[in-house]
């Protein structure tokens, strides 16, 4: 895997990490109302365009920060 790619990937598992976390946070103050698959679906969908739109800008920031430090562990 290229220097690139797995920052890319680092980058991702950041926002997934983030979305998840935050979705899960609504459903459980919504009293599980929501099915955990489409939580999962959401947070892919919200991850994709958030990994693209923070590459497309090429401002860093704090999550390039913590892909860094997960980018040394893959």
């Amino acid at each position: 895997m290229g220097k690139r790619s797995s920052y890319k990937l680092a980058l991702f598992i950041i926002y997934f990490i983030i979305f998840l976390t935050s979705f899960s946070l609504i459903n459980y103050y919504a009293y599980s109302s929501f099915n955990p698959k489409l939580l999962i679906l959401f947070s892919l969908i919200f991850s994709i365009f958030a990994t693209y739109f923070h590459l497309k800008q090429r401002q860093k920031t704090k999550a390039d920060e913590l892909a860094k430090e997960i980018e040394r562990i893959l």
